[in-house]
């Protein structure tokens, strides 16, 4: 493909033609260009796809009914392939409630591979390919129209490549015996669970919730779900609906009335005496519901801490020996845990560590012999510092 090979699809023939190439290929790459900081469902502007083919850029603001597109995106059996999927995946998700069956994600995949954990697209093309792709303006208008060619030209690169991509990533995988890790990781993209947005816990994006008393906090827990409510209502960001603050404010003065809202000018913001009732209803439902807080868990005391310590330059060395990046094997925060409930069996430590699927396999031997003692820490020359700290038996 070159540099203009593509067709901007803004007519339904052109978008037909499209849905057409879609149904003829198992396997799709895939991206889309997006405008979210003020909605509720993020705006999409652009949506990319491309095939052995051909590449289609559609226009999904051209009035054109795109059903059919999402449609065959999301048909049985078809596999997207995208770079970072997850938002792209979510806005698919909350336009049609479907996810495409199967996912393969360049940047996990590349993760896999020695090329740390976010890699961008530009830097892995050209790492891998010796692709020149150039990095897009993350805030560019992508609502003009008609949309400038260099534009265009950027969007069409953004899946230009991605199938050769995929089939080199796909075979050294296979080559690495990894090729089931990536699989099992793209997989959990395409479940729908994790793009839907629970009312129930959008206090839980606010911070300083824990400052707060039971009754205060069972308040600031029903202003959170209204505000959720509401911003899906008007297809706005909940904070710009009202800010955090304001919603911290309502909690702790908990207002009865529409004359108590006058009580502190931090409050006098058009939302809040706009939707008035339906914020005083939220507070009398808070109050009536205080929530209690599981109390928080001491630190962990030094001890506990240097066994952390070594178990994460453990988890860091088998990494390095992989060339994965460590965050893919598991955190510092979450060991930290598992080591408190002094777990006695190895199953029991995978549990506590939450490993599961490939991270068991991979990581729960070695996590329980560096616990229950039969791996050992030395130095040993090599690493870009010349000298490495290495985990071996004492019989070795």
């Amino acid at each position: 493909m070159t540099e203009t090979d593509y067709t901007l699809c803004n007519t339904p023939a052109a978008v037909a033609a499209a849905v057409a190439a879609i149904e003829g290929a198992d396997t799709v790459a895939f991206d889309t260009e997006f405008h979210s900081e003020r909605t509720y469902v993020p705006r999409l502007m652009l949506l990319q796809v491309a095939t052995a083919a051909g590449i289609w850029l559609v226009d999904p603001i051209a009035g054109i009914d795109l059903g059919p597109l999402y449609a065959a995106l999301t048909g049985p059996g078809r596999r997207v392939v995208g770079h970072a999927l997850k938002n792209d995946l979510r806005i698919v998700w909350m336009l049609t409630g479907r996810t495409p069956p199967r996912a393969w994600d360049t940047q996990t995949a590349a993760a896999f591979l020695g090329h740390g954990l976010q890699i961008g697209l530009s830097t892995l093309l050209h790492s891998v390919l010796g692709v020149h792709q150039p990095k897009g303006d993350q805030m560019a208008d992508w609502s003009q129209r008609p949309l400038p060619d260099r534009m265009l030209g950027y969007a069409a690169g953004d899946v230009r490549n991605l199938l050769e991509l995929y089939r080199l990533q796909r075979a050294e995988l296979m080559r690495r015996d990894r090729l089931a890790w990536v699989e099992e990781e793209c997989a959990e993209l395409t479940e729908p669970t994790r793009y839907v947005r629970d009312p129930d816990n959008a206090f839980l994006k606010l911070q300083g919730g824990r400052r707060l008393d039971a009754r205060e906090a069972g308040v600031l827990r029903a202003l959170a779900e209204e505000r959720e409510a509401l911003a899906q209502e008007q297809d706005l960001v909940p904070h710009f609906l009202i800010p955090d603050e304001v919603v911290h404010l309502l909690a702790r003065h908990a207002p009865r009335a529409r004359k108590d809202l006058d009580g502190d000018r931090r409050m006098q913001h058009r939302a809040v005496h706009r939707h008035a009732d339906r914020w005083l209803a939220a507070i009398a439902r808070g109050l009536a519901a205080p929530h209690h807080r599981e109390p928080g868990r001491s630190p962990p005391p030094p001890e506990l801490e240097a066994v952390a310590a070594l178990v994460m330059l453990g988890v860091q060395d088998l990494a390095y020996r992989l060339d994965i990046a460590p965050q893919l094997l598991s955190k510092r925060d979450i060991l930290v845990q598992a080591l408190r409930e002094a777990p006695r069996t190895r199953d029991a430590l995978a549990d506590a560590a939450q490993l599961r699927g490939w991270r068991r396999d991979v990581l729960g031997a070695t996590l329980w012999d560096l616990v229950d003692g039969r791996l050992h820490a030395v130095c040993r020359p090599g690493g870009p510092a010349g000298v490495r700290v290495a985990f071996e038996s004492p019989a070795a």
